[in-house]
């Protein structure tokens, strides 16, 4: 297993915050509606709490842990997991508890949920596929190692990549290993992070901790092409999960930079000079990209020019996700933030408590947010908006 001299930079993010939430209710007209209206100046935006449930067996007083996995729907279920004793399925509307599964250790990377089952390599060692409907585990797999990253099935088959450098191709139905690639690095130094493998027609693209981009071949996991693109000398990890938009690869390095190549042949295209760990977020003619230095930025896909830029409060962002003409995203040291997808402009905010390192779950249709804090709890969010006059002083902060 690769050593994890940097474990701590997770830990140093998250903060003590107060726990703030508001009721009521007001319909959601259309973003283009509401920005517009000139009755929008008479109401405010706000991130109200529906419910919020601990996502722990039992209380935890030892050191922090970090919570990095991104909810998951399977029907009027909503699964998440933490990074201390398992995962859990709630009810969407009301919170309760449907099932629970206890894993030593937790599950921090994420998951997939294909067909009914969900897929996830967990802290124990082991790689999962569950019953998503009851929580029964169907079968799991010796990994040895922690799996940091979500996995990706495609085709029948989970492909995802250990804390060891270690590539994986399984059966999804069975879990019997189809091929592994070893990447064999030789980082002395490292994040705590890996890369989610993206299958791209015959070719799957993997980061690695030594600064390399790969692609394999999705059938036998030989290398096709390789491309070195970190060469810092403290980190050149490159654990960001590669984004396929047409031709061009999408991918950056944590210490280094933002990275658009030819999905074909790895040609670099453009670079911009800001390390990330996370996803870029794509838009129609744009591309969001949290940075390590406290960004977040709106670029032009063909370019990487800049269109706009936020200054993150606290802490760096988690991936934004993109919610109709809304920007949502996560401070690791601070709140749930609401931007102008268009603009930057930032439109409201919710204080959950120590911060958010999971990407935040967005429900265009209804307007939810669901994120997991770094205390393990998981929130079940409104965007709505409410009449500035039915609102009370002490309401209106936070948000």
């Amino acid at each position: 297993m690769k050593p994890h001299c940097c474990s701590a930079l997770f830990f140093i993010f998250v903060g003590m915050m107060t726990i703030t939430g508001v009721s009521g209710c007001a319909s959601l007209k259309s973003v283009s509606d509401t920005l517009v209206s000139p009755a929008a100046s008479q109401r405010s935006l706000s991130l109200d709490r529906q419910w919020v449930r601990s996502t722990l067996d039992k209380e935890f007083l030892l050191f922090r842990r970090t919570h990095r996995m991104a909810p998951v729907f399977f029907g009027d279920l909503v699964i998440q997991g933490n990074a201390i004793d398992g995962v859990v399925a709630f009810d969407r509307k009301t919170g309760s508890q449907a099932w629970r599964l206890s894993i030593e250790n937790g599950v921090e990377g994420g998951a997939q949920l294909v067909d009914g089952r969900l897929y996830f390599g967990a802290s124990d060692g082991q790689f999962y596929a569950v019953n998503a409907e009851n929580g029964s585990v169907l079968w799991t797999f010796p990994v040895r190692a922690e799996t940091l990253a979500p996995p990706t099935v495609d085709g029948g088959v989970v492909y995802f990549q250990s804390g060891a450098d270690l590539v994986f191709a399984l059966n999804a139905s069975t879990g019997k290993q189809l091929w592994l690639y070893n990447r064999q690095t030789t980082a002395q130094l490292s994040i705590r992070s890996t890369t989610r493998p993206t299958v791209d027609q015959n070719l799957i693209y993997a980061g690695f901790s030594d600064g390399f981009l790969v692609a394999l071949s999705k059938q036998t996991g030989a290398l096709q092409w390789e491309k070195k693109l970190s060469r810092n000398i403290r980190f050149n990890d490159v654990d960001s999960t590669p984004i396929i938009d047409g031709k061009t690869l999408y991918v950056s390095s944590y210490d280094g930079s933002l990275y658009a190549l030819n999905k074909e042949s790895g040609e670099i295209l453009w670079e911009l000079s800001e390390g990330g760990y996370t996803p870029v977020t794509l838009g129609r003619d744009v591309l969001y990209y949290s940075t390590t230095g406290g960004a977040v930025h709106a670029l032009d896909k063909a370019s990487g020019r800049k269109v706009w830029s936020i200054a993150v409060s606290r802490g760096i962002a988690t991936q934004p996700s993109l919610m109709g003409s809304y920007l949502v995203f996560g401070e690791s040291e601070g709140a749930l933030v609401v931007a102008d997808a268009r603009t930057g402009s930032l439109l409201t905010r919710f204080e959950p408590g120590r911060g958010i390192l999971a990407a935040p779950l967005t429900v265009e249709s209804s307007n939810e947010v669901f994120f997991v804090s770094n205390n393990a709890n998981l929130y079940a969010m409104k965007l709505q908006f409410h009449r500035k006059a039915d609102r009370l002083p002490w309401q209106t902060q936070g948000h």
